[in-house]
């Protein structure tokens, strides 16, 4: 399995991107930076898309991508019922973009699936799990696994005492670190992690699982970003976990 972060911020410039994630070129997570981050041809090769909530960074991009594969294929897209009402209502209303429910050159544009927390379903030869996560909207992550190796995209979330980690074994973990330790409290109240809450999730982990899997923090505040990165080079020594802020074309393979 070859993961890449196309976005890894929660901020948009010419050097930083929204979050989303390219699996094996055909599977991505997240729509925040994905069309700003490829080519055409690349999308091309895009087959179905992991949404995990209807915040707008990470959804961004998709009625562009959705656009560019129209005339070519149908676009898979698996999320939860609020976020699939979300984005019907407010991107795909024939208003503010084409609801690209008919069939144009034999392909509707867009194949819808609902998914459902705790229910894995598989899609292009990989078995995902969708994990509801604490959030201000509805949110799941989802663990990806193929060929016995395995991905966890925690999505945005809030620290909830860890109950989620007792059925989730990774190999890498990609979960969020919006702001510096120093906004903790404020994180909280918007339901993020800093790295000082991100060490009590992966405390958490470790005490049910009895490892730490190999850690990319995303979702990172450009504003934050030296502390951020600072505050986990500290927290990698801390634990002696393999602890890394991730970055625009950041590529892990199993």
């Amino acid at each position: 399995m070859r993961v890449k972060l196309l976005g890894s911020h929660q901020g948009e410039s010419r050097d930083v991107r929204f979050m989303s994630i390219l699996i094996d070129d055909a599977l991505v997570i997240d729509a925040g930076g994905v069309t700003s981050s490829l080519t055409l041809e690349e999308q091309d090769r895009i087959e179905a898309i992991l949404v995990t909530h209807k915040h707008y960074d990470h959804i961004k991009d998709l009625p562009a991508l959705a656009h560019h594969l129209w005339l070519t294929r149908s676009l898979q897209i698996y999320c939860i019922e609020d976020t699939r009402e979300a984005l019907q209502k407010y991107f795909f209303n024939g208003d503010i973009w084409p609801q690209m429910k008919e069939a144009i050159g034999g392909y509707h544009a867009l194949t819808w699936h609902d998914v459902t927390p705790g229910e894995a379903f598989e899609v292009l030869g990989y078995r995902v799990t969708p994990v509801a996560m604490e959030h201000t909207v509805p949110t799941v992550g989802y663990l990806v696994e193929r060929d016995g190796w395995s991905v966890y995209y925690a999505a945005d979330t809030g620290s909830d005492g860890n109950p989620r980690w007792g059925g989730i074994r990774p190999d890498l973990l990609i979960i969020e670190t919006t702001m510096s330790s120093a906004y903790d409290e404020f994180a909280a109240r918007f339901k993020h992690l800093t790295p000082l809450s991100l060490e009590k999730e992966l405390r958490g982990f470790h005490e049910k699982q009895g490892y730490y899997p190999r850690t990319i923090c995303v979702h990172i505040n450009p504003r934050h970003e030296q502390a951020i990165r600072r505050e986990l080079s500290e927290l990698a020594v801390k634990l002696g976990a393999d602890i890394t802020g991730g970055f625009e074309g950041m590529v892990v393979e199993a």
